[in-house]
C-alpha cells in the first residue's frame, strides 16, 4: 500500500506499540493488539488482496521490538493442510506448555480459509485460539463480504466455542475472554467482521487506552475460584464478568422490555451494533432487540429469558443463502423446548452483499411493527468519491485530523471499488453528536450525507451519489472543464453530466449544487477543506486547514481562498435549472418519437421485439461496491507508437532474421490461440426474395488437429474489412497500400510487427466501425481548417451531445466517414493506426458436435443490414464478410468456452427454446444425443421449442428437426410461426401446451432448460418456467419461491441462459 493510501485510510497512523494505542485507530488494532499482549506464539494465514489484513499491526509491532518481546510469529498461506506448521511448532514446544499449562497459542484466519484447517485441527490437543476474520468474495457482485456462516459450521462442528463483538467498545475486553478460555483448555474461536473492523478509524474506547484486561492475572484468580482443570464455558465466563465487570453475557437485550409485541434477533459485529443503536433512540417503541454474541453454546435457557412475555413476533435478522442455520435451528428449538409456541418466528432474510446503514434497518424495522423508526440522527455525515490512483486521495483524511481537534468524536470509514471507473475510492466521514452512545462510533454506509465531494465527474455517470445525500444536502462538483464555459453555461455542463431526468429533479427539489475549479497538487485540498468548512459555518476557516507539503507557505492560504471564493467557485441556485429539466423532458420526448420511427423502419427486429421494447432508464447504484481492500492495481498502459519503415530496412531484417530475432506468427495481435480453417461449404438457407439473409457455413478442420471445441462453445471470427473499399480509402487519403507499419506487440511492446498499410487497414483496424467520442476530440489537433476545428469542439463540448448522438446512432458515420466531412484533419499513417479501433472478433454459437462431425464447425448465421439517412445499403461487418467467403478461402478463428453444457446424466431430459439463429447451438446438443444413442446409450427426452416469422422461409435445420424427430432423438417439436396465422403465436405458448410433459421432465426427471437467442422473450420464457415450477407444488401441496426456484435453477446449471 503506498503511503497516500495509507495517509487516506488511517490519518492517525499505525500504532507504534500494543501498549499505548493512539486516540483513534481501529476496531482491528485493538484486537490484534489484545493478541499481542497475551499470546505467546502467533501464526498468521494471509488473506487475499490484501495478505496481511488481519495481522498487520502485529507484524510491525514486532519489528519495532526487534523481536524483543519474546513471540514466536509466522506467517503462511492458505492452503491444503493448514495449521500443520503450528501444531508441529506446539507439539516442539510440549516441555515449556507441561510447565505453563496456561500457555496459548494463536491462529489467526480468514473465515473462507477455516475448511482447510479441518483435518489439523480435528486432533489437537493444545490450548488454541483462533482468531477469525469474516471474510469472503461473493463472484456474481465481485464484492468482499462478511462470512459468519463457514467460521460457525466449522467451529460447530469441532466443537469449538464462538465470541462475536456486538459493538465497538466491547472488541478488547471479548478478545481477551477468548484468550482467557482458550487459558483454560476450551477450545474457542474469536469471530469479529473483519471489513468493517480493518477499514473504520474510530475513538479507541476507554476500555483499551486506560484499563485493559490484565489477562495474566485474571487467569490467576480465576484459577482459585473455577473446577480445574476442566472447567465449564458457563463457569469461566461467570467468573471473567464478576472479576472484570465487563458483562459479556451470551445474549444482550436493548430496547422496550416491559410490553414489546416485536423483537428483532441478530448475529453479527455491524448488524447487532445498528439495531442496538436504534432502539437507544426509539426506546418507547413496541420493539426489542436481542444481539447473539456467543452463538456457540447456544444457551437455550437465557436466550429465552430475555424474550419478554408480550412478543407476539419474533424475527431473525439471516443472511440469504450463505448464513448458516445453525442459529435459526437453535431459537426454534428454544421456543419449542420452553413452550413458546404462541410467538410467530419468522426471518428477515439479506444477501450477504447488502448495504447496511442507518435508513436500511429503519426499513427493516418498520416493515414488521406498526411504531413510527426514525433512522439515527446522532451524527453528522460527509462523503467524498475520488479515483483511487488520485493525488487528492489523502482529503477526507485532512478533515478528519482537523475535526479530531475540535473535540468532536469522529468515525472514518473507507472503501475501494476496483471495478467502478476503473477504480474509485470512496471516504465516509461521520461526526458522532452522541458522546453517551454506549455502542461507541457506528460503524456504517452513511445514507444522508450534509456534504458530498466528488473529485471526478465520470463517477456521477455510475453512481447516484444524490440518493446518499439528505434533504437540502450540499454536492461538491470539481471539473477540470474550461471554468469560464461552466460560468457562461451551467445548463450546459449539468446537462454534460449526463443526469438522468429523476437525478436532475432531485437536484433541483433537494440539493444545493457547488462547482468548483479543479486545483493541481496542494490547492485542490486547501480550497475544497475551505468550501467543507464554509458550508458548516466554520468562524476561522484558515486555521483548521490541513496542508501535509512541508514547502507550502501558510502565509499564502489567505490570497489563495479569497481568488478561489472570487473566481473558482460557482454556488448554483436550484431555480436556475428548472428550465434544463423542461429542455431534458423535450428531448426525451422527442428521442422517444425517433425511435418509434426508426423501429417501424428496421427490418431486423422481429415484430414482438417492435410491439413490447421500451426503453428503461439504467437505475444507478446509491453505494460503492466494496470489491478491494486497496486501490486498482492495474496501470495505464504506455502509449505505444506506430513506425513507418521501407522496403530497405525490411529486406534487411528478413535476410538476418536470427540477429533481428524475426519469428512468423499468425496474428501475433491477437491475445489468444488462434487456427486457420477452410470454407467446406457455403450456402443461403432463406429464400432469395426474402429479406432475411440466413446462411450456413461449415469449415473443414482437418488439418488443424489441435482444434477443439466442446457443446456450447463459440466460434470466434476474426472477420476482415471489404479490399475494395480499403483501396478506395487508401486513395481518398493519398496512401499506399505497400507501406510498412511496425506495430509493438499488444503484450510485449519491444517486440515489433510488420505489415504494409493495406493488410493493417483490411484486417486489423475498424475502419468502417463507428468512432467513440474520443476519436473526434482527437481530430482536433489535426485540423488545419479553423471551421474544422470550431465544429469538432463544438461536437465534444455538452452543448454537442445531440448532434454527437446523431452522428453516432442515426447517421452511423464510420471512421471514413468522419475523415471525409472534416478533410483539414490529416493524421499520419502511423498516427491512424492508434486513433482507429482494432476489429474485435465476432463469437457465433457452433452448430455442430464435433463427435459427429470430427473435421468440421458448422455455424448458422443472419447478415445484418439496414439503409442509413444517405440511402446506403450497410452491412454489419463480421456478418457480411463471412456471407462472402468462398469454398476453399481460409480464414483466422479461435474457440470461446460457454457456460452451456449437457446434463450429467444422458438420461437426463433437455427441452430447448431458441429464436431464429439460437437454434445453432440446438443443432450440436440433437447430433450429440445422436451419438449418444449410437453408442448404446439410453438417452432422455429432448423438447425443442423454436420461433420465427414464417415456417416456409425461416423454418431453420427443419427438415433435420423432423428427421431426428422420426428416428427417435427428438421427443417433441413445438415449432411458433407467429405470422402464418391471424393470431400471433410465439415460442411461450407452444411451451404452455406441454406443461404437463415438461413438468415431469424438469422436475420428476431433473431436466435442463436451455435459451438461446435474442433476450426480448426471457421474461416470458422464465414466467412459462415458473408455471411449470407452479403445477408441480401445486400438486405436491406446497409454496415455493418461483424467483428463488428459477435462480436456483440457474445456480445448478439447469436454466442456462445464452442470449444477446
Amino acid at each position: 500500500m503506498s503511503a497516500a493510501t495509507a495517509l487516506a485510510t488511517n490519518p492517525f497512523g499505525s500504532p507504534k506499540s500494543s501498549k499505548e494505542l493512539p486516540a483513534y485507530s481501529t476496531p482491528l488494532s485493538i484486537i490484534n493488539s489484545a493478541i499481542y499482549e497475551n499470546v505467546n506464539n502467533i501464526f498468521a494465514y494471509n488473506s487475499f488482496s490484501n495478505p496481511e489484513l488481519l495481522h498487520s499491526y502485529i507484524k510491525s509491532w514486532l519489528q519495532n521490538a526487534n523481536n524483543t518481546d519474546d513471540k514466536f510469529f509466522k506467517e503462511f498461506d492458505i492452503r491444503s493442510g493448514a495449521g500443520l506448521g503450528p501444531l508441529g511448532f506446539i507439539k516442539s514446544q510440549q516441555n515449556s506448555v507441561i510447565a505453563n499449562p496456561h500457555t496459548v497459542s494463536t491462529i489467526i484466519t480468514p473465515s473462507y480459509g477455516l475448511p482447510f484447517f479441518y483435518d489439523a485441527l480435528s486432533s489437537a490437543k493444545a490450548n488454541i485460539l483462533l482468531n477469525v476474520g469474516a471474510l469472503n468474495y461473493n463472484q456474481e457482485s465481485g464484492s468482499i463480504i462478511n462470512d459468519y456462516s463457514t467460521s460457525l459450521n466449522f467451529a460447530s462442528s469441532l466443537n469449538y466455542n464462538v465470541l462475536t463483538p456486538i459493538s465497538n467498545n466491547e472488541v478488547s475486553n471479548l478478545t481477551s475472554l477468548s484468550v482467557v478460555l482458550s487459558k483454560f483448555g476450551l477450545k474457542t474461536m474469536n469471530l469479529f467482521d473483519s471489513i468493517n473492523y480493518s477499514n473504520t478509524i474510530i475513538k479507541t474506547p476507554s476500555s483499551c487506552s486506560a484499563s485493559p484486561i490484565n489477562v495474566q492475572d485474571v487467569t490467576l484468580k480465576l484459577s482459585k475460584l473455577v473446577s480445574t482443570p476442566n472447567p465449564s464455558f458457563n463457569e469461566v465466563l461467570e467468573k471473567f464478568n464478576e472479576l472484570t465487570g465487563a458483562k459479556l453475557h451470551n445474549f444482550h437485550y436493548s430496547g422496550n422490555f416491559e410490553n414489546p409485541k416485536t423483537v428483532f434477533v441478530t448475529y453479527g459485529s455491524l448488524e447487532s451494533q445498528l439495531f442496538n443503536s436504534f432502539m437507544e433512540e426509539n426506546s418507547n417503541g413496541d420493539v426489542g432487540i436481542i444481539s447473539i454474541r456467543i452463538p456457540l453454546p447456544f444457551d437455550l435457557e437465557k436466550f429465552i429469558a430475555l424474550i419478554p412475555n408480550s412478543t407476539k413476533n419474533l424475527i431473525f435478522i439471516n443472511q440469504k443463502a450463505n448464513n448458516s442455520n445453525l442459529i435459526k435451528s437453535n431459537i426454534s428449538a428454544a421456543l419449542f423446548y420452553f413452550n413458546r409456541h404462541s410467538i410467530n418466528f419468522t426471518e428477515y432474510l439479506y444477501d450477504s452483499n447488502f448495504i447496511w446503514s442507518p435508513n436500511a434497518v429503519s426499513k427493516i424495522i418498520s416493515s414488521f411493527t406498526s411504531t413510527s423508526i426514525a433512522a439515527s440522527n446522532s451524527s453528522q455525515g460527509f462523503i467524498y468519491y475520488s479515483n483511487d490512483k488520485s493525488e487528492n486521495i489523502d482529503l477526507f483524511s485532512k478533515l478528519a485530523i482537523s475535526l479530531s481537534e475540535d473535540n468532536n468524536e469522529i468515525n472514518l470509514r473507507t472503501k475501494f471499488d476496483n471495478i467502478l471507473n476503473a477504480g474509485t475510492f470512496q471516504a465516509q466521514l461521520s461526526i458522532n453528536n452522541n458522546n453517551n452512545n454506549r455502542n461507541g462510533n457506528i460503524i456504517s454506509n452513511i445514507d444522508t450525507a450534509e456534504i458530498s465531494i466528488v473529485e471526478d465527474v465520470s463517477i456521477l455517470k455510475n453512481l447516484n451519489v444524490l440518493n446518499t445525500l439528505k434533504q437540502n444536502g450540499t454536492l461538491i462538483i470539481n471539473t477540470k472543464e474550461n471554468f469560464e464555459f461552466v460560468q457562461d453555461s451551467i445548463d450546459t455542463f449539468v446537462k454534460g453530466l449526463n443526469l438522468s431526468l429523476n437525478l436532475l429533479n432531485q437536484l433541483i427539489e433537494n440539493i444545493k449544487l457547488i462547482i468548483v475549479k479543479y486545483s493541481d497538487g496542494e490547492n485542490f485540498s486547501i480550497v475544497n477543506q475551505a468550501v467543507f468548512y464554509k458550508i458548516l459555518g466554520a468562524q476561522d476557516i484558515v486555521s483548521k486547514i490541513v496542508i501535509n507539503d512541508p514547502e507550502f507557505d501558510r502565509d499564502d492560504l489567505p490570497s489563495i481562498l479569497e481568488k478561489a471564493f472570487a473566481e473558482d467557485l460557482i454556488e448554483i441556485e436550484n431555480d436556475s435549472l428548472s428550465n434544463l429539466v423542461k429542455q431534458t423532458e423535450l428531448d426525451i420526448e422527442n428521442e422517444k418519437k425517433e425511435q418509434e420511427q426508426e423501429q417501424e423502419q428496421e427490418k431486423e427486429k422481429t415484430e414482438q421485439e417492435e410491439e413490447e421494447q421500451q426503453e428503461e432508464e439504467i437505475i444507478l447504484p446509491s453505494f460503492v461496491n466494496e470489491t478491494s481492500f486497496v486501490p486498482n492495481t492495474s496501470t495505464l498502459p504506455k502509449e505505444t507508437t506506430t513506425n513507418i519503415s521501407n522496403s530497405t530496412e525490411i529486406s534487411k531484417i528478413l535476410s538476418f532474421k536470427e540477429s533481428y530475432g524475426v519469428n512468423h506468427l499468425l496474428r501475433p495481435d491477437l491475445p489468444i490461440k488462434n487456427f486457420i480453417v477452410k470454407v467446406k461449404s457455403n450456402k443461403r438457407v432463406t429464400p432469395e426474395d426474402y429479406d432475411r439473409y440466413i446462411f450456413e457455413i461449415n469449415f473443414d478442420i482437418s488439418n488443424t488437429p489441435d482444434l477443439k471445441y466442446d457443446i456450447g462453445e463459440a466460434l470466434g471470427i476474426h472477420a476482415e474489412n471489404n479490399s475494395q473499399d480499403v483501396q478506395e480509402f487508401l486513395q481518398f487519403y493519398n496512401l499506399s497500400g505497400n507501406e510498412i507499419i511496425m506495430v509493438p506487440n499488444k503484450d510485449n511492446n519491444k517486440i515489433l510487427e510488420a505489415r504494409t498499410s493495406f493488410q493493417a487497414f483490411k484486417e486489423n483496424l475498424d475502419l468502417f466501425g463507428k468512432p467513440p467520442k474520443r476519436f473526434y476530440e482527437s481530430l482536433i489537433d489535426y485540423a488545419e481548417d479553423e471551421e474544422d476545428k470550431t465544429k469538432l469542439q463544438e461536437l465534444i463540448s455538452p452543448a454537442g451531445a445531440v448532434d454527437l448522438k446523431r452522428y453516432q446512432d442515426v447517421e452511423f458515420y464510420t471512421y471514413v466517414d468522419i475523415l471525409k466531412l472534416y478533410p483539414s484533419c490529416k493524421p499520419s499513417l502511423s498516427d491512424l493506426t492508434t486513433l482507429i479501433a482494432p476489429l474485435k472478433r465476432r463469437e457465433y454459437s457452433i452448430a455442430s458436435s464435433q463427435r459427429v462431425h470430427p473435421t468440421e464447425i458448422h455455424l448458422l448465421i443472419v447478415v445484418v443490414d439496414w439503409v442509413d439517412n444517405q440511402g446506403r445499403k450497410r452491412f454489419g461487418q463480421a456478418s457480411k464478410f463471412i456471407s462472402d467467403l468462398k469454398v476453399g478461402q481460409e480464414l483466422v478463428v479461435s474457440v470461446k468456452p460457454s457456460v452451456m453444457k449437457l446434463p450429467p446424466s444422458p438420461l437426463q431430459p433437455v427441452i430447448m427454446s431458441g429464436l431464429g439463429t439460437g437454434l445453432a447451438p440446438f443443432k450440436a446438443i440433437v447430433e450429440e444425443k445422436l451419438w449418444q444413442k449410437q453408442h448404446g446409450m439410453e438417452i432422455g427426452e429432448v423438447y425443442l421449442y423454436m420461433g420465427s416469422r414464417h415456417r416456409r422461409e425461416e423454418y431453420l435445420f427443419g427438415e433435420l428437426w423432423e428427421a431426428y424427430k422420426d428416428a427417435g432423438i427428438i421427443t417433441h417439436i413445438g415449432a411458433a410461426f407467429s405470422r402464418d396465422q391471424p393470431e400471433k403465436i410465439y415460442i411461450q405458448d407452444r411451451i404452455r401446451e406441454n406443461l404437463s410433459d415438461l413438468k415431469t421432465a424438469m422436475i420428476d426427471k431433473n431436466g435442463s432448460f436451455y435459451l438461446c437467442g435474442p433476450t426480448w422473450p426471457v421474461p416470458d420464457i422464465t414466467k412459462a418456467l415458473q408455471d411449470i415450477i407452479e403445477a408441480d407444488a401445486k400438486e405436491k401441496g406446497i409454496k415455493v419461491d418461483l424467483n428463488a426456484a428459477i435462480e436456483e435453477l440457474k445456480e445448478s446449471s439447469r436454466y442456462i441462459l445464452e442470449v444477446y
